[in-house]
C-alpha cells in the first residue's frame, strides 16, 4: 500500500466525469444504510444507480430487484471492470474499504465510502495515496458537514463566546448487542471486521469536534471493553486550548444524553450530532433562538450531492471534508490513538506481511 501525501501536499486534480448525463453510481452492500443511499441520492439531480456488488448472487439480485438496479456483481473484480459505472459507494464492513476502495481508484473509479473510511491511520492513508496517484476523488460518507442544520452550529459557534466545555454525545443501543450476550458474534461487535462503539458510533462526536474545532493538541480515552475485543462504549477527552470537548458514545445503552456546546456568554443545544434535527441557542442574558433551518429527511442527500459536484469540478479532495489532513485522515490517527488506550486492537492493525 502507498502511503498518504504529506500534509500540504498539492493533489493532481482528480478526472471530472465530462461524459454527458448523470453520474453512474455502483453500491457495495445489500444492507439498510446502502438503500438509504440509494433513497437519498435519488432525490439529487445527476445521480443514477446502475450496478450492486453483493456476495450471494441471491440477495444481491433481491436488492437490486426492490431498487430497480440493472446489474448485479459478486466479484470486485467485475465490478472495478464495469464501464458504466463511474463512482463507487461502499456499504461494506470497515474491514473492506481499503482494498475495496484501492482496487477501484486503480481502475478508474471514484469511491464514496462509508464512515470510517478504513480501519486505521495506515489504511486510509494507503486509500488517499492510491486516489491520488489514480486521479480519483475519493470521499468519506460522512454526512454531518453537508448538512443544513450542522451548518447552523457552525455558523453560531461565535455567539457562544470564548468556549469553556463541549459535550458530543452519540448512543444508540444495538439490537446485535442481544445477540453478543446470547452467544453470537455479529458482526457490528466482531474485531475482525473493525467495529465496535468507537468505530461504529464514537466516530460521529469526534469527526465533528475536528470538522467544529479543528485537531485537538490531547486525547484522553477509556471504554468498555466487551468479550468480543471491541468497546461497547467509551469517552473521549479531546483537549484544546481553554476547554475540552467529552465525545460519548455506546452501543450498549439507550437513548442519547443530549449534546451541548458551552462558551461564556451562551450554550448552543443539539439533540444529536450526527444528525441534529432541532439546534437552539440560549445567551446567557436570557435570549433563545431555534437556528435549525430544517432540511430533507434524506439526509444522506447532502453528502450525495456534494459528491456529485466535486466530480463535475474535477476536484481531487472534498474542500469540506477531505479524505486526507484535517479530515478522514485525521479521525483515524485519533480513533486508533482512542484504541490503544483503551485495549481494542484490530487484525488490520498487524502490519501487512
Amino acid at each position: 500500500m502507498s502511503d498518504s501525501p504529506a500534509p500540504g501536499t498539492a493533489l493532481p486534480p482528480s478526472r471530472p466525469t465530462s461524459r454527458p448525463g448523470p453520474v453512474r453510481f455502483a453500491v457495495v452492500g445489500t444492507n439498510w444504510i446502502t438503500g438509504a443511499l440509494i433513497e437519498a441520492g435519488r432525490t439529487v439531480p445527476g445521480f443514477e444507480v446502475t450496478a450492486v456488488l453483493s456476495r450471494s448472487e441471491e440477495t444481491g439480485r433481491a436488492f437490486a430487484a426492490r431498487y430497480g438496479i440493472g446489474t448485479v456483481h459478486t466479484q470486485l473484480a467485475a465490478l472495478a471492470d464495469h464501464d458504466a459505472v463511474d463512482a463507487v459507494y461502499l456499504g461494506s464492513p470497515n474491514a473492506l474499504h481499503a482494498e475495496q476502495a484501492i482496487a477501484l481508484v486503480g481502475a478508474g473509479k471514484h469511491v464514496l465510502a462509508e464512515k470510517p473510511m478504513g480501519a486505521n491511520a495506515r489504511e486510509v492513508g494507503a486509500m488517499v495515496g492510491a486516489a491520488a496517484e489514480a486521479g480519483c476523488l475519493l470521499m468519506e460518507a460522512w454526512t454531518t458537514p453537508h448538512e443544513p442544520n450542522a451548518r447552523a452550529i457552525r455558523d453560531a459557534l461565535p455567539d457562544v463566546g470564548r468556549l469553556r466545555r463541549v459535550v458530543l454525545a452519540k448512543d444508540q443501543y444495538s439490537s446485535r448487542y442481544d445477540r453478543l450476550r446470547a452467544g453470537e458474534l455479529p458482526n457490528a461487535f466482531n474485531p475482525a471486521f473493525a467495529a465496535g462503539s468507537l468505530m461504529d458510533l464514537g466516530i460521529y462526536p469526534v469527526a465533528l469536534a475536528l470538522w467544529l474545532f479543528g485537531p485537538p493538541a490531547s486525547v484522553t480515552a477509556t471504554g468498555v471493553v466487551l468479550d468480543s475485543g471491541v468497546d461497547g462504549q467509551g469517552t473521549l477527552l479531546l483537549g484544546y486550548d481553554g476547554f475540552e470537548v467529552a465525545c460519548l458514545h455506546s452501543k450498549i445503552v439507550p437513548g442519547n444524553v443530549g449534546s451541548a456546546i458551552a462558551g461564556e456568554a451562551g450554550v448552543l443545544h443539539l439533540d444529536d450530532c450526527s444528525v441534529p434535527t432541532a439546534v437552539r441557542f440560549e445567551g446567557r442574558d436570557g435570549t433563545v433562538r431555534d437556528l435549525a433551518p430544517g432540511q430533507s429527511e434524506h439526509h444522506m442527500r447532502y453528502e450525495v450531492a456534494h459528491f456529485v459536484d466535486c466530480l463535475r469540478r474535477g476536484l481531487a479532495e472534498s474542500p469540506v471534508w477531505p479524505a486526507g489532513e484535517g479530515g478522514s485522515l485525521s479521525v483515524a490517527r485519533i480513533l486508533d490513538e482512542a484504541r490503544r488506550q483503551v485495549g481494542v486492537r484490530f487484525p488490520a492493525d498487524d502490519p501487512p506481511a
